[in-house]
């Protein structure tokens, strides 16, 4: 079995792919030590989303690139393992973060159980 001891980190992007992200985090926080969300959005607004989501957190990126907010989130919570939960855009960041692991949404949800939000093809054909 795996170990829980893990920070998890889950790009506001990330977030937007799945169909029931505050049940995907509060599910999170079930076999993780700690589950946060990070973007490259401005802070207020990632807060202002955060709030209005009523997202479960316990840590933000606030005014701070991604690769700042992992850099302190993982000077703060010691833990075996660091995984940043992302999509394509934040890919690349862990590649300049020592310690961290990246992992597409879409791998994570399958992992999980958690279900991605489908896209409707209902209006392909408009107009």
């Amino acid at each position: 079995m795996a170990s829980t001891d893990l920070t998890l980190a889950v790009s506001l992007g990330a977030l937007d792919r799945l169909a029931r992200p505050a049940h995907a985090l509060e599910d999170a926080t079930t076999w993780t030590s700690h589950v946060g969300i990070v973007s490259s959005e401005p802070s207020y607004i990632e807060r202002r989303r955060v709030r209005e989501a009523g997202y479960h957190q316990e840590f933000l990126s606030g005014p701070r690139s991604i690769a700042e907010a992992l850099s302190a989130v993982r000077g703060h919570f010691e833990t075996e393992r660091y995984v940043l939960v992302g999509t394509d855009e934040t890919a690349g960041v862990v590649g300049t973060v020592p310690d961290w692991a990246y992992q597409s949404v879409t791998e994570a949800a399958k992992a999980a159980g958690w279900q991605l939000e489908s896209v409707s093809t209902a209006d392909d054909d408009w107009p």
